[in-house]
């Protein structure tokens, strides 16, 4: 017991000084001789999560989760995650679900109750990339990739031909160094070698940018002194932006920080628009809206900075939001694993041109569900490179080559218009309720029908299932599968409701279904094409109200004796009726009378002169309902 609380106590303590891969050593010891505690779990889980192993910090926060005990809300973001790299997405969204019970304000949960499609439209944009694994990937870490003239220099933590290796005590890793290759026609690195002796600094140099020149690099270094901050993108000691510029001889020189570096912050992952007047860099200083943010400041004429800006809440997220890249074409690239994505870092894109700054997914297979980070692209040839721990890779993060085939899609804005009318009598419905939802039940908008029945609800139109529900009291609901694409952005559908209100005793079915007159030739009683139509209209009525009882009832004209007219009639009322219980509808519910000329509804009377007009008005059938 004294052996396991002395190795808990140094392992806490190798936590507390985010040496993660001593402190996974101790506690995996401690738990594997039976120690549980929602300390252990959280610690353990955390030490897995800053080191980009989710599958691990999978197990342990599972076990933290099912404590019962309370949380703190970032526990289950972090859980999240993590289940969303081994693709048990249910879960994350149960966890999500679970979250907003108690924090319906938190920024992450608002973000998955506002996105139910996002997975969706993460497939949406999927497949337009071809990826190839670079041959030059080592065993440990490469990534972070820049253009530089016809070369790639890019970060790696590679064995290097020192006698001795110094390693992080936060992955025990060996530092980074900066790297570069000729880039051959292939896209592949033609023997990386360490780029540049003289920029050989103490510990980690990564992310590095270069002006169009080439005259002038920046850089990340990690800060010498002795303090290290979990919320470093890079999962080091505080880091720095460097910057030098090549000598007379050819060799970097005047190697400086610059001036808005902090030692009590972490400023990291330049990146320099395309006239190099703006440098865009990563930073957790404080004022933020996440754990890293992404900011700008100009570039002077003096060679000073203006004061950093924050990019804003549509770029920046409460998680960590880092590694950007600044296209020809102005877009703005970046990694971040706050924004709603498949799993660990996704790799993410908006346009600097436009005032909206609406952030896309790049879809699989750029991103996986593992970390997927510094994503470059040159504009012209639509080629580049970003880097991923994905399975299957030769070391740590790995860097691809791609090429973009497609290019990314855009919100297309579409519509859902109809009207919606009484099934039957065909009378306009206002203020019907109706209801857009994805095929797993989300509501994605609402709206009512106005005066005239009509509708229109905006809803995104790039190949989307959708389900469309109406309601109004009195009415049957009705439900439809709709589907919107960019070709058809806006669906116009007429929506039909039944009247499941009880008709009054006596009502004609014929008025209140708008039905058109039932004739039959004269002398005759059988069903014409024209009264089928119309009967099919009366037995689908009683099919949704099947409490009802009606009476056929059967009227002649004058011409003929009265005693022939009767029975004609009541051969025409049977024919209907007979009629409608053949569609199905129970016999005792259908009643069928003939009048003859005993109704009329005019004056047209034996021996009275009158139009064929007049006289046809008289000639008529009823489906009178005698009980609701």
């Amino acid at each position: 017991m004294f052996s396991q609380k002395r190795d808990l106590k140094k392992a806490s303590m190798n936590y507390e000084q985010y040496e993660f891969a001593e402190a996974i050593n101790l506690y995996e010891s401690a738990a594997s001789k039976g120690i549980a505690s929602l300390e252990l779990y959280k610690k353990l889980g955390d030490c897995y999560y800053f080191n980009s192993n989710l599958k691990d910090a999978a197990k342990w926060y599972e076990k933290m989760i099912n404590t019962g005990d309370p949380l703190p809300s970032e526990y289950y973001i972090r859980a999240v995650q993590s289940l969303k790299h081994l693709e048990k997405y249910e879960e994350a969204h149960k966890l999500m679900n679970q979250l907003i019970t108690f924090d319906s304000e938190n920024p992450s949960a608002k973000r998955f109750l506002n996105n139910p499609l996002y997975l969706e439209k993460i497939a949406r944009q999927s497949g337009r990339y071809i990826i190839t694994n670079l041959t030059s990937n080592s065993t440990n870490q490469d990534f972070a990739p820049s253009f530089y003239n016809d070369q790639l220099v890019f970060s790696s933590s590679r064995v290097h031909n020192d006698a001795s290796i110094e390693t992080s005590t936060w992955a025990n890793k060996p530092y980074l160094k900066m790297y570069g290759g000729f880039i051959e026609n292939t896209g592949q690195i033609l023997h990386p070698l360490e780029f540049a002796e003289e920029l050989d600094l103490k510990f980690h140099e990564s992310t590095s940018c270069f002006t169009n020149s080439g005259s002038t690099i920046y850089f990340t270094i990690n800060n010498n002194q002795n303090t290290i901050s979990p919320l470093d993108s890079l999962r080091l000691r505080r880091l720095k932006i460097v910057k030098a510029d090549l000598n007379e001889r050819g060799e970097w020189d005047y190697i400086e920080e610059l001036s808005f570096n902090d030692d009590l912050y972490s400023t990291a992952h330049p990146t320099l628009s395309n006239d190099n007047k703006k440098l865009y860099f990563v930073s957790d200083m404080p004022g933020g809206y996440g754990k890293s943010d992404i900011y700008v400041v100009d570039i002077l004429e003096d060679n000073n900075f203006s004061k950093p800006r924050n990019m804003g809440p549509e770029i920046n997220t409460e998680g960590r939001d880092t590694f950007p890249f600044v296209s020809e074409d102005d877009m703005l690239y970046f990694a971040s694993d706050g924004h709603l994505g498949l799993g660990g870092f996704d790799i993410f894109v908006t346009s600097l041109g436009t005032n909206n700054k609406k952030v896309y997914n790049l879809g699989e297979p750029i991103n996986s569900t593992s970390d997927d980070i510094t994503f470059i692209i040159n504009d012209r040839t639509r080629k580049g490179y970003f880097s991923s721990n994905r399975p299957g890779g030769k070391g740590d993060d790995d860097i691809y080559m791609f090429e973009e085939t497609t290019p990314i899609l855009t919100d297309c804005k579409g519509s859902i218009k109809g009207t919606v009318r009484d099934e039957y009598s065909r009378d306009i419905i206002s203020d019907a309720t109706i209801q857009i939802k994805t095929k797993n039940g989300a509501v994605i908008n609402t709206g009512t029908s106005d005066a005239l029945g009509n509708f229109t609800i905006p809803v995104d139109c790039i190949d989307v299932d959708y389900n469309i529900f109406i309601n109004k009291e009195g009415f049957a609901p009705v439900s439809k599968k709709i589907k919107t694409t960019s070709q058809d952005p806006s669906l116009v559908l007429s929506i039909y409701l039944i009247n499941v209100t009880p008709p009054s005793k006596g009502i004609d079915l014929v008025k209140l279904l708008k039905l058109n007159s039932i004739y039959f030739k004269p002398n005759k009683f059988d069903i014409s094409k024209q009264a089928i139509v119309e009967l099919d209209r009366v037995v689908h009525y009683l099919k949704s109200n099947p409490l009802i009882e009606i009476e056929v009832r059967s009227h002649t004209d004058s011409k003929g004796s009265d005693h022939y007219n009767l029975i004609l009639s009541q051969k025409r009322a049977l024919a209907s009726a007979t009629y409608i219980m053949e569609k199905g509808i129970e016999p005792e519910r259908v009643k069928s009378k003939g009048y003859g000329e005993t109704l009329l509804k005019n004056k047209c009377a034996n021996g009275v002169p009158c139009t064929k007009e007049q006289h046809r008005k008289n000639r008529r059938s009823e489906f009178i309902v005698i009980q609701n």
